[in-house]
């Protein structure tokens, strides 16, 4: 494929393709070195395990070098899939290896990063599904953190000339060196301003026993404040380097004049439509619903040509050309007569002054409400991240309890294990069961991926009003809401006589119900687009 320019449909089948080998240059055998020493986890194992909170391990592929026998046998014992392919000609071996999958977009990764952000990664993925980009990636990371995602067609791409060595090796270097030819989108971390003046300070790969001593001296120090997994993996991210860096500053120095390879690329030279803030309810006051799918949204605003600012406080009017504000019914305190506001899921009287989206039912806007409005994540909608049917464990109950307190859940636990008497129970959150009882599974949380893996599996759902809920109606599992507070007692109460999904107010029996109506798939795709609207129509 060679001199066209290429499609801007949405991306089909995604995987992560993570590229390793044991003959590295300056450092022999690091993906597989112990890290830290004495740990039994080796560089890749917490790759692995930070991959895995974003995609099922259907789609996570390792692709190593023909003859790699140690690298091979190694992945195998552990049953990660493996895809061997030419040692020098790494691009080959992506398009070998998507060829063999049937990936139409790939998530490239290297085995030299073990502190990948999780959060930042499934951002880039969401993003990427819901958008029309060629190549996509995180811009304001930490080195070592962030990866790229882009389509198969654009690594397939060649120019009429032809292409040259140094693209052996750089897997997609021949699509950010022709912008013209691909659309390209750079995301804007989380991190902000502040944080962003330090990310020079990072170096978190690993090419050299500098970078290998800098990461063990990370695990063995600040890290092990981070309480392990089941996988004996610490669970960090961006956030938590950042501020283990402003304690214990020499802790990252140790590498600090490692030389790193750099090319010089052209100006992206997209048109933009302007800035637009994003105002939302932190997640200690509010939960974290309000920041997870701001947070969405946020990634997606530079495919729609804005640029998205997170900002903690009303800004100044005219700061910026719009202001999202995903914070409840928060008081707005300046007229503004410049900046236009699009308020979200806010029923306080600015409702009437300033243009509003409504993202779930309310007793406000009952009979109004428009169930296209409602955000589903890309990863539920979309068959790209989909898991294998086996991948995908089986729940007579799925439980979701939130922080709800201890009687309550004794409760949950009784009626859903009185209501069958056979059946896996899953219960997500809240506190440990009462009595050992091997139905119940507990866990305190899981990751977005595991969550949704779990929901799939699962023949009825039972929780309080939100996000879960409508996630479960969606896939068409019958479903009751329990309350938690008057406002969701009030909620379910709507639900049930509007929608007819049951709410449950210990009774002796408990019903569900698919109720009589399904949340659409492009709730973001609808608010991006009055997004576009209210923001750009008149400018």
């Amino acid at each position: 494929m060679s001199g066209t320019l290429l499609t801007r449909k949405k991306p089909g089948s995604l995987y992560a393709f993570i590229q390793a080998r044991t003959s590295s240059t300056r450092l022999p055998g690091k993906v597989l070195k112990e890290l830290p020493k004495g740990s039994g986890n080796i560089l890749l194992d917490h790759i692995h395990f930070r991959l895995g909170k974003v995609l099922p391990q259907s789609r996570i592929v390792y692709l190593i070098p023909e003859g790699d026998s140690e690298l091979e046998t190694f992945l195998t014992s552990r049953k990660r899939q493996v895809f061997p392919g030419p040692l020098e000609d790494v691009r080959a071996r992506y398009i070998l290896a998507a060829s063999k999958f049937n990936a139409q977009a790939i998530l490239r990764l290297t085995g030299d990063n073990p502190f990948y952000d999780v959060k930042h990664l499934s951002l880039l993925l969401l993003s990427f599904l819901e958008g029309t980009s060629h190549l996509s990636y995180v811009r304001g990371l930490p080195l070592g953190t962030g990866g790229e995602v882009f389509r198969t067609e654009a690594l397939l791409w060649e120019p009429e000339s032809g292409l040259e060595e140094r693209h052996k090796e750089h897997v997609s270097l021949h699509i950010k060196e022709n912008p013209e030819k691909f659309r390209i989108t750079s995301i804007p971390s989380l991190i902000g301003e502040k944080g962003s003046d330090r990310v020079p300070h990072f170096r978190l790969t690993v090419d050299t026993m500098e970078d290998f001593r800098t990461m063990e001296a990370i695990l063995e120090g600040p890290a092990k404040s981070i309480p392990n997994t089941n996988t004996d993996v610490p669970d960090f991210g961006v956030e938590d380097l950042l501020r283990w860096e402003t304690n214990f500053p020499k802790l990252f120095q140790g590498n600090a004049n490692v030389p790193q390879i750099k090319f010089s690329l052209p100006t992206l030279n997209r048109n933009t439509k302007g800035k637009v803030a994003l105002l939302i309810a932190p997640s200690k006051e509010f939960g974290s619903g309000h920041e997870a799918r701001s947070h969405i949204l946020y990634s997606m605003l530079p495919d729609r040509d804005w640029e998205p600012v997170l900002v903690s406080e009303f800004p100044k009017d005219d700061e910026y050309q719009g202001l999202i504000i995903d914070y409840r019914d928060i008081s707005i305190p300046i007229e503004y007569k410049k900046t236009k506001l699009l308020l979200l899921d806010h029923f306080g009287i600015e409702r009437k002054i300033h243009p509003h989206f409504d993202l779930l039912p309310h007793p406000l806007n009952r009979g109004d409400f428009d169930w296209n409005h409602i955000l589903l994540p890309p990863s539920l909608t979309s068959q790209s991240l989909r898991p294998n049917e086996d991948e995908v464990k089986q729940y007579e109950f799925f439980c979701y309890a939130g922080a709800i307190e201890k009687k309550k859940c004794d409760d949950l636990d009784e009626i859903l294990v009185r209501q069958s008497e056979s059946g896996n129970i899953l219960r997500v959150g809240g506190t440990p069961p009462a009595a050992k009882n091997p139905r119940i599974e507990y866990v305190d949380r899981l990751s977005a991926n595991d969550y949704l893996t779990a929901i799939r599996g699962s023949k009825r759902f039972f929780g309080y009003f939100g996000q879960s809920l409508f996630e479960a109606l969606y896939l068409g599992i019958p479903s009751a809401t329990f309350g938690i507070s008057p406002i969701h007692e009030t909620l379910s109460s709507i639900m049930e006589e509007d929608v007819g999904i049951p709410y449950y107010k210990n009774k002796d029996s408990l019903e569900f119900s698919i109720g009589t109506k399904t949340p659409g798939e492009k709730g973001y795709e609808n608010i991006l687009e009055y997004i576009d609207f209210i923001f750009h129509s008149e400018k």
